[in-house]
């Protein structure tokens, strides 16, 4: 996990930071004292919601945030290689005063699915495994201790969801994993054969979104490399990209006053939820859904994922980007939701406390995310309006400059 105390943040990063900001950061952790005060949208704006860059980004989130009752929210948008906006409103805390800051980490859940596939089309391109590596071949040792139907499940299949493989372990609710102290990749080990030993849910080849599959995957990166996935990831996609400030799990756990917690709603009012309350995830599905970092960093993996599919090398080459995000069936590619006939992609994200989503838009050259600390049906709203109107702030934006 990179320290909070080791982040870099780029100057031009900063500068927009200023701007975005209505009141300075004057401490070492870069939070943000009182909560800034929603102004009235510029005037002589044909668009109601403003236009991108305008610095009325926190009055549109914190209109919507008050709509659906949300702890806090956070956005941006990319145009090409520029990131146009970024903000956030509320508190890490619906029991505290203290406001969210540009600089928090926010739990990302089954978004790190799409890390996962871009991790493992590295290795491919190093030559440390195939797409096509079966179960089997990468784990010889269990031929005959496993479901013999499951021993010709590959990487690909994993990825893509086209496995078989059940949803969720149900031991994964009963407590056994987060009372695991062993590393993870021989708890990874374990999951492996005790989902190899299931029996399917669905004929392999048939979609069925699939968590447990998504270990198994990560775990399979392990075995190649010798490396848990969590050092791994870090190594061959956060590093290289510069993502300065990515951890595993909820990141409230380990600094609970110096980042936003995940919220439940208990009787009508929000919870904060707390290691105590034991409804986080184990960690060993982190190659499923456990990442969490800042929105700047985001917009570095959503930015090389732009340029990615409009055909440019970056952290894995051109081909490998068109191969995670061409369909394997019409609903997903490899760790990408894609939209049938239409180059957009994305994936969403929900732990249970959290709430992500994202729009790539490779033929505009335009990515989008968004991010609440709750759950229930309005954390899904309040970030699909989020994304909403950020698109209607940045085509107000291209309309006035005629671009």
């Amino acid at each position: 996990m990179f320290s909070h105390q080791s982040r870099r943040v780029p100057a031009w990063f900063c500068a927009i930071l200023c701007v975005l900001l209505f009141s300075a950061c004057n401490n070492n952790d870069k939070s943000i004292i009182t909560l800034k005060t929603p102004t009235e949208p510029s005037v002589g704006l044909t668009s109601p919601y403003g236009v991108a860059g305008d610095d009325q980004l926190f009055h549109q989130l914190e209109l919507i945030r008050a709509e659906f009752s949300m702890p806090a929210l956070g956005g941006f948008i990319i145009s090409g290689d520029e990131l146009i906006e970024l903000d956030v409103t509320g508190v890490r805390s619906s029991t505290g005063q203290v406001p969210v800051s540009a600089f928090d980490r926010w739990s990302i859940g089954s978004f790190s699915k799409s890390m996962t596939a871009t991790l493992a089309a590295r290795l491919v391109e190093q030559g440390i495994i195939e797409f096509d590596s079966q179960v089997a071949e990468i784990f010889p040792e269990l031929i005959g201790k496993i479901n013999p139907e499951l021993e010709s499940v590959t990487l690909n299949s994993l990825l893509s969801m086209t496995s078989g493989l059940q949803r969720d372990l149900a031991s994964m609710y009963s407590g056994k994993w987060h009372r695991d102290n062993r590393d993870m990749t021989s708890q990874r080990y374990d999951w492996t054969i005790e989902l190899l030993n299931a029996q399917g849910s669905v004929p392999q080849g048939t979609y069925l979104y699939s968590n447990a599959g998504y270990v198994v995957a990560g775990h399979m990166l392990e075995r190649v490399t010798g490396q848990a996935w969590e050092s791994l990831i870090a190594q061959e996609l956060f590093e290289p990209l510069g993502m300065a400030d990515v951890g595993f799990g909820s990141a409230s756990d380990d600094d609970p006053d110096g980042q936003p917690s995940g919220h439940q709603m208990r009787e009508g009012k929000w919870h904060p939820i707390t290691p105590t309350d034991r409804v986080d995830l184990p960690k060993v599905i982190g190659p499923a859904g456990l990442i969490n970092t800042t929105l700047h960093d985001l917009s570095i993996y959503l930015g090389a994922y732009l340029a990615g599919a409009r055909g440019n090398d970056n952290l894995i080459s051109a081909s490998s980007y068109v191969r995670l995000l061409t369909p394997v069936t019409p609903e997903y590619g490899l760790g990408w939701i894609l939209t049938p006939n239409d180059s957009r992609f994305h994936h969403n994200g929900f732990t249970g406390t959290f709430y992500l989503d994202n729009l790539v838009l490779p033929e505009r050259n335009v990515a989008i995310l968004a991010v609440t600390n709750g759950d229930t049906v309005n954390a899904k709203l309040a970030v699909e309006k989020v994304i909403d109107i950020l698109l209607k702030r940045l085509d107000a934006k291209q309309h006035y400059s005629g671009k």
